[in-house]
C-alpha cells in the first residue's frame, strides 16, 4: 500500500508541514510527478530516505559551520567556504550545507570485510561509515602550528607491498606531518591503523 493514500497520515504531514509555512509535500511530489512520463513505480523509499538524512546534516552544518570559521575544519569545508578557492561555492542561498567538491576521498578495505574506511585528501582518516574521523596537527612550542586541512598541497601515495595503505605527507614552514593509514589483519581480525606517523622539523 502506497503510505502517500493513508488519509489520517496525509492529513498530519500536510497539516504539520502548514503549520510551520511550508508548502504541502505530497501535493508539491504529485506536481513534480505531473511533469514527468506517467511510470508504474513512485520514488524509491530508499532513495527519499537517503536524501532527507544527507540534507538533514547538511542542516546542522548550515548551522554550526557558518558561524565558526575559525575552527579546525576539515579540507573539504576549509575549501569549500573561502571564497578565494576554486572549490568555493556561494551559499547565501543554499538550504544545507554539504560537501559538493571535495569527494575525492580514498577507500581502504579488506576482503570479505563490509568496512570501508575513508582518507581524505589531507590524511584525515574516517575508520567507520559515517562515523567520527581522526586528524593529525602539529603545534611546537614556539607557536608554529601545521594544520593539513589548511595546506595549499599535499603528497599522497597508495602502497600496496605486504597490505593496502595510503601515505599522506603534508608540510608548511618547515614543519612536517606523516601518516599511513591501512587495514591489516591482527588474529583474523581486520582493524584498521593510523600508523608510522611522525613529526619533523625540516632545516
Amino acid at each position: 500500500m502506497n503510505w502517500t493514500r493513508w488519509l489520517p497520515l496525509r492529513f498530519i504531514i500536510r497539516r504539520a508541514a502548514r503549520s510551520q509555512g511550508f508548502l504541502d509535500p505530497i501535493e508539491l511530489l504529485a506536481r513534480l510527478r505531473s511533469f514527468a512520463q506517467p511510470s508504474e513505480v513512485g520514488e524509491p523509499v530508499e532513495l527519499l530516505r537517503a536524501g532527507a538524512i544527507f540534507h538533514a546534516r547538511g542542516l546542522i552544518n548550515s548551522k554550526i559551520i557558518q558561524h565558526n570559521l575559525d575552527w579546525i575544519w576539515p579540507y573539504w569545508i576549509v575549501r569549500q567556504y573561502d571564497p578565494a578557492d576554486d572549490s568555493f561555492l556561494p551559499r547565501a542561498f543554499s538550504i544545507s550545507h554539504i560537501n559538493l567538491t571535495n569527494r575525492n576521498w580514498t577507500a581502504l578495505g579488506y576482503p570479505d570485510c563490509d568496512q570501508l574506511p575513508l582518507v581524505d585528501p589531507r590524511g584525515m582518516l574516517t575508520p567507520f561509515f559515517d562515523g567520527w574521523s581522526l586528524d593529525c596537527w602539529l603545534l611546537t612550542e614556539d607557536g608554529d602550528t601545521l594544520l593539513p586541512s589548511k595546506t595549499i598541497s599535499a603528497e599522497q601515495i597508495q602502497k600496496m607491498e605486504d597490505t593496502l595503505s595510503i601515505m599522506t605527507r603534508t608540510g608548511h614552514e618547515g614543519l612536517t606531518i606523516n601518516t599511513e593509514a591501512s587495514v591489516e589483519l591482527e588474529h583474523g581480525v581486520p582493524m584498521c591503523r593510523l600508523s608510522r606517523f611522525w613529526l619533523m622539523r625540516t632545516q
